[in-house]
């Protein structure tokens, strides 16, 4: 490992904190089965520790000097690019396992961008302790977080003209019109809008496009999105609420719109148009990352109604590099990395980098900058604030999964 990288965990009195929006980012997360703690080091260098919840035992598993190298700062004309990264890690109670995942993901992308040339600072705060202060925020490069809505809106006034990285919350997504924030996970727009553009390249004479929602279900934006971007590019659709009403008399394939907000719906649609593939139909699922949440629905049944599912984040394990990473984290940590240490890792490589290249000016240089992480994509809209990079995720009859980016 690199010896250039310098991290300080900043700890104050607990706040209360919920984190409920990151849930509906990673829908089917892993539940915090083990706890972490973090605590600084006298000379300010941070140890991770994690326990071990089933055999009860302790293990340190990131010594910062033998795996990350931490060092005390010494007079070097070496650039560095300092980062602040604020996250909800509850460390003065019950840690956030998720968020020490986090964290960690971070830590690794920013020792693989450390180099003889280049360092970068590591400054981290547990936003339930408090804040940072504007004046501890001027000299940060990249600032990444907060989590939550309310703890980007308290931190606004105290950025004096620096860029905030929101990483999960899309509860924050408004707010980029107005601020200097950029919103690095694609929302549920920009999966709607890909799912309909995959939809248009999949159509073949014969074919026919329904639009599945509950029949006592109001139309929501998710429905709306999808009937306009329909409608803007000359798509024929039906609208039902069940499928098997189009099992006989369609020339080519049926393609089923997933357009409600009704998990148990949604799961009892796509196990019936499985059933009626089963019985040899072409029927075709398309949808949103929504519906990998939706309820007890199995992915068997996913794979059977070969559904097309559009997402902001998806680790294909059969990625080199994802299977390179998890290798890693595991040699490290020893734990599984869960999609929080492949998002931590993922913004970090992407921000990192073009700090490193551009410092002072590398927000000006999303836009034109596309970039392809383990589990998450970037590719910015005109303003530079709002990601709109989205993967396709197609589910096979032999239950794999191809990841189309």
């Amino acid at each position: 490992m690199k010896r250039y990288l310098i991290a300080v965990l900043i700890l104050a009195l607990a706040l209360p904190f919920g984190a409920s929006a990151q849930w509906y980012l990673f829908p089917g997360g892993r539940p915090a089965s083990d706890s972490v703690a973090v605590a600084p080091k006298p000379d300010s260098t941070a140890v991770a520790v994690r326990q071990d919840s089933i055999a009860g035992t302790v293990v340190q598993v990131q010594d910062s000097v033998s795996h990350f190298g931490f060092f005390h700062e010494e007079p070097d004309t070496t650039p560095v690019t300092r980062v602040s990264l604020i996250l909800p890690l509850k460390s003065n109670s019950t840690p956030n396992s998720n968020f020490l995942d986090f964290y960690c993901g971070v830590l690794m992308a920013a020792d693989a961008l450390c180099s003889n040339e280049h360092k970068f600072r590591l400054d981290v705060y547990d936003s339930t302790a408090g804040l940072p202060s504007a004046e501890k925020l001027d000299s940060s490069e990249i600032i990444i977080g907060p989590v939550g809505l309310d703890d980007v809106e308290i931190l606004l006034p105290r950025m004096r003209g620096k860029y905030l990285i929101s990483p999960l919350d899309p509860k924050v997504a408004p707010l980029t019109e107005s601020y200097n924030i950029i919103q690095a996970p694609a929302g549920w727009e920009a999966q709607a809008d890909e799912l309909v553009r995959w939809l248009e390249e999949d159509l073949h004479g014969g074919d026919v496009v329904v639009l599945l929602q509950n029949a006592d279900e109001a139309a929501g934006e998710l429905t709306n999105r999808i009937a306009a971007k329909l409608g803007e590019k000359e798509i024929s659709y039906s609208i039902g609420s069940t499928p098997s009403a189009w099992e006989e008399g369609v020339q080519g394939s049926c393609r089923f719109v997933i357009a409600s907000e009704n998990d148990e719906f949604c799961g009892a649609a796509v196990r019936e148009i499985a059933l009626m593939n089963l019985r040899g139909g072409h029927n075709i699922v398309y949808s949103t990352s929504r519906l990998r949440g939706a309820g007890d629905l199995e992915v068997e049944s996913l794979h059977a109604a070969a559904a097309r599912i559009t997402a902001s984040y998806y680790a294909d394990p059969m990625n080199i590099a994802v299977r390179l990473f998890a290798e890693n984290y595991r040699e490290l940590f020893k734990a599984e990395p869960g999609q929080w240490a492949f998002q931590g890792y993922d913004l970090m490589n992407y921000f990192g980098n073009l700090a490193a290249r551009n410092p002072g000016l590398w927000q000006e240089e999303l836009a034109a900058t596309p970039g392809q992480g383990l589990q998450t994509d970037f590719s910015f809209d005109a303003s530079g604030k709002n990601n709109t990079a989205v993967r396709r995720l197609k589910y096979n009859a032999n239950n794999t999964i191809t990841v189309i980016k």
